[in-house]
């Protein structure tokens, strides 16, 4: 029995000394891609290279009305002004947050769930959170979310969304459009302004109670703030995102 003791400590020892030196290779690997690609990009020419691919900064979060980030915050990562790159306490945050959501995009060729969401927060903690400023990090987020396809074409950034569901620019959205858009981002297909309007109308309101304070998420995954129509969760909603038992409608 203390051989197996003897061997389950050694083996114990042995994994958590190897999450430590990969931790420390992600996070030394992470902070030169960072420092060589990612913040040159951003804070001169406001271009991001996302894996091959380049993408403009379209808009700043300083160009959205303060109505429009406040609500885009409540929705997406309400701790996202007092939590490191990770939270997992806040009611309504669900598992990934703003942070953890951009390095998704800068830092994988191909995202999968797994070992590699170890790495994502990782880097999301001991990276992006101490050298990409929390506005800098809004604005990356903004611009490179997908919200849905129209015409077969996805729709990658709030401005292309913009002109894409209400042929305007993204600083002239109303209170409620930028909300129809935003409530794409947790299910894109599932919640498109123009497959589905009837299904985008149902979140945005919740979006809206949410955002007066007639709403409260009642845990982590309440993420669409009460039981949704069969008929939505039969269209296939993000892993994770749905329990029934965590909250109802009032």
């Amino acid at each position: 029995m203390k051989k197996i003791i003897k061997y389950l400590a050694i083996a114990s020892f042995s994994v958590a000394l190897g999450v430590v030196v990969y931790s420390f290779i992600v996070v030394r690997n992470a902070e030169e891609y960072t420092k060589r690609t990612i913040l040159p990009d951003l804070r001169a020419s406001q271009w991001r290279p996302l894996q091959g691919e380049t993408i403009p900064f379209e808009i700043l979060k300083s160009e959205l009305p303060p109505s429009h980030i406040k609500v885009l915050l409540k929705v997406q990562d309400p701790g996202f002004y007092s939590h490191h790159g990770i939270d997992l306490s806040t009611p309504g945050a669900g598992l990934t947050t703003i942070t953890q959501a951009i390095v998704k995009k800068l830092y994988f060729n191909k995202f999968k769930s797994g070992f590699r969401k170890f790495k994502q927060s990782v880097i999301a903690k001991f990276v992006v959170d101490k050298m990409i400023t929390k506005e800098e990090q809004i604005t990356i987020f903004i611009n490179s979310m997908y919200y849905g396809r129209i015409n077969n074409s996805p729709q990658i950034g709030l401005q292309a969304a913009a002109k894409g569901y209400f042929n305007k620019d993204a600083k002239s959205l109303s209170k409620d459009e930028f909300v129809s858009i935003i409530a794409t981002i947790v299910a894109p297909n599932t919640f498109n302004p123009i497959d589905h309007p009837e299904w985008n109308k149902i979140r945005s309101d919740r979006i809206q109670r949410l955002d007066s304070g007639e709403y409260v998420p009642k845990g982590l995954m309440d993420q669409f703030y009460g039981i949704l129509p069969q008929e939505i969760v039969d269209a296939g909603l993000p892993l994770c995102s749905y329990f029934p038992s965590l909250y109802k409608d009032e």
